[in-house]
């Protein structure tokens, strides 16, 4: 059951974790973390889109997601007013696919502060999957995966070898933004279309008996799609204007130094 609690301007959303090794006491622990949480013990990655690192709390390491675009865009947060933030969609994705069986770090905490009704900051705490980084060379397991992500009534709409790792228990996605709970044949096409531009012979090693004309007609509609983009940020580049957050968020990127871990959503 999830609990929700507010910590020094957070609204925070804490998901127990089942037979996973017992969270921490969140709700008293929490405003002494902070200052971990913004500043992991390691940095896996931080650009325009996220930071990600990882710090240890009890003998556990736990992953966090600073998501950069929420609090540099003013899209972003004007949107969160009447849909969900990034951090929302996250977070439910993450938990959608666990309870499907696919494999995806676990969530523990959503952390989203507001001003002006407007999501202005959200973080996501998971607990750490150890794991290797795939790569083209894992393109026949990485092409199973994805099916079962399919058979499970799951799109992936960014299947990059970079957003999943190998696990002892297999592979799983470290990534799933992006993700959508959507049985559409168009779009598992559309899935393995994109993974093919990494892993050439992925339409035949998922099946082309299965994708059948889909393939073609997402093969095809990806210029349309192309298309669409570039028409939607036209579209959006007038509200795409960096929030004053972005200067901050640009002098903490100059202090973080990435580390070679694998990264985690």
């Amino acid at each position: 059951m999830e609990t929700e609690f507010q910590v020094a301007g957070w609204r925070v959303i804490c998901r127990p974790n089942g037979a996973l090794p017992p969270n921490p006491d969140w709700q008293r622990e929490l405003a002494g973390l902070l200052p971990r949480l913004q500043c992991p013990d390691v940095v896996l990655k931080h650009d325009h889109r996220s930071l990600v690192g990882y710090f240890q709390l009890n003998g556990e390491k736990f992953a966090v997601k600073q998501f950069m675009l929420q609090h540099t865009w003013l899209w972003f947060q004007w949107t969160s007013i009447l849909f969900p933030s990034l951090g929302e969609i996250a977070f439910q994705n993450a938990l959608g696919l666990l309870s499907d069986g696919i494999a995806t770090p676990a969530p523990v905490l959503l952390l989203q502060r507001r001003k002006f009704g407007m999501v202005r900051d959200a973080w996501l705490v998971y607990r750490y999957l150890e794991g290797t980084p795939l790569t083209a060379a894992d393109g026949a397991a990485l092409v199973a995966f994805l099916r079962r992500m399919h058979d499970a009534g799951w799109v992936h709409r960014d299947p990059h070898p970079a957003n999943f790792i190998g696990t002892p228990n297999g592979i799983a996605t470290i990534d799933p933004i992006k993700a959508r709970h959507r049985r559409n044949r168009y779009l598992c096409a559309y899935d393995v279309m994109l993974a093919s531009q990494n892993i050439p012979d992925a339409p035949d090693l998922y099946g082309r008996a299965k994708l059948g004309v889909w393939l073609t007609i997402a093969q095809n509609g990806h210029s349309l799609v192309r298309l669409y983009r570039v028409v939607k940020h036209a579209i959006r580049k007038p509200f795409l204007r960096r929030s004053p957050n972005a200067l901050i968020a640009h002098i903490k990127s100059n202090n973080k130094t990435p580390t070679t871990d694998s990264e985690q959503p």
